[in-house]
């Protein structure tokens, strides 16, 4: 009786395990996202890897991008280098969310994404400019 026990508990672990690992679609390293000072511009730069998959060389994401007053602004489609990978950001009231999608097949997307706080985000006023970045953890996963 208590092996069913043990084992119907190993298994409900495991199940929870796997369902977390599976939800993660992508991993994001050396994250940054800033406007540039007394510019119109904005950059948004990182690399991503696909966890449990024989990739093993990150792909680098980036992108300069036209400012909105200061503020770091939406991104679609961004092109990953060397890659089939694309990026996008788009802002909503609780802060930004970025997304990476690469082909799985001709009609679909795998997608994965991660909510950037509001909290994440600095404004500083420096003389004459008023410039918005990202000071949040440089690494995490993007989710499906």
């Amino acid at each position: 009786m208590k092996f069913f026990a043990n084992a119907a508990l190993f298994a409900a672990a495991s199940a929870a395990a796997i369902s977390q690992r599976e939800s993660t679609v992508f991993s994001v390293s050396d994250f940054s996202a800033g406007c540039i000072p007394h510019s119109t511009q904005c950059a948004y730069g990182f690399s991503v890897i696909q966890p449990g998959t024989m990739e093993t060389t990150p792909v680098n994401c980036s992108a300069l991008v036209q400012g909105a007053g200061g503020l770091l602004p939406d991104v679609k489609d961004a092109p990953c280098k060397e890659s089939s990978r694309t990026f996008s950001v788009t802002r909503s009231a609780d802060g930004l969310t970025l997304s990476v999608s690469q082909p799985v097949t001709p009609s679909s997307n795998q997608t994965g994404s991660h909510l950037i706080p509001n909290d994440e985000l600095v404004t500083s006023n420096q003389p004459n400019a008023f410039v918005q970045s990202y000071a949040g953890p440089r690494s995490f996963d993007l989710t499906a």
